[in-house]
C-alpha cells in the first residue's frame, strides 16, 4: 500500500501541471493537489475524467499520464473502503 501511495504522490505534481495547462488561470491545479493530499480520490478522479472527456485539448503524453494516474486510484479507493 505504501508503494502505491508513493507512486500516486509522485504523479500528483505531474498531473497538476497537466491540469494547469488545460485550465490556465484557474484554481484547478491547487484544488486537485488539495484533493489528493486529503485523500479525496473521487474528486481527483472526477477532474481527470473531465479532462479525458476532451482529449483534443491534451498534448503529447498528457492523456497517457492521466490514464496512468486513474489506473492507480481504484486500488486506493478499495483499500480505503
Amino acid at each position: 500500500m505504501e508503494a502505491l501511495l508513493q507512486a500516486i504522490y509522485q504523479l500528483v505534481p505531474v498531473i497538476g501541471d497537466v491540469i494547469d495547462a488545460h485550465c490556465p488561470g484557474t484554481r484547478a491545479r491547487s484544488d486537485f493537489i488539495r484533493a489528493c493530499l486529503h485523500g479525496h480520490w473521487g474528486e481527483a478522479r472526477g477532474m481527470i475524467e473531465g479532462m479525458l472527456a476532451e482529449p483534443w485539448m491534451l498534448r503529447g503524453y498528457q492523456e497517457n499520464r492521466l490514464r496512468e494516474f486513474l489506473e492507480l486510484l481504484p486500488v486506493t479507493d478499495s483499500a480505503a473502503a
